[in-house]
């Protein structure tokens, strides 16, 4: 979390794996951060939304009734910020359309013709 200004994409996927792996050193490794670093960003996201995503003890990690509905949220950020990724590199790859203010069409490009590839790993449901 950076500032108090929100959750980021990073916050997001940390949640998402804690309550997939409902294991703290095992989330940490996947994340390639420490279990210090996981847990200490999760408390700020919990924080911050002012409620508890997860029910933990020293030997027990599980996802709250509320948590759950906030790993399904977080999940589905993830998966617009990946299409959102995959879009922008498929228009990089095609030529630009790019207006001037001088131009008569201040159009943004229809988007017609553009198929995102989308990785269907990506999507399915842990």
């Amino acid at each position: 979390m950076q500032n108090n200004s929100g959750l980021s994409l990073k916050d997001l996927g940390y949640i998402v794996a804690v309550a997939e792996e409902l294991n703290f050193h095992r989330a940490a490794e996947r994340c390639c951060v420490t279990q210090s670093t996981l847990s200490v960003q999760l408390k700020k996201c919990e924080h911050y939304l002012g409620l508890s995503i997860f029910e933990r003890d020293k030997h027990h990690v599980g996802v709250t009734p509320i948590g759950a509905e906030v790993v399904s949220y977080a999940r589905l950020a993830l998966k617009a910020a990946h299409a959102i990724k995959q879009l922008s590199l498929r228009c990089s790859a095609a030529p630009s359309r790019i207006a001037n203010r001088d131009s008569e069409d201040q159009s943004p490009p229809s988007g017609r013709g553009l198929r995102l590839d989308l990785d269907r790993s990506f999507y399915e449901e842990q």
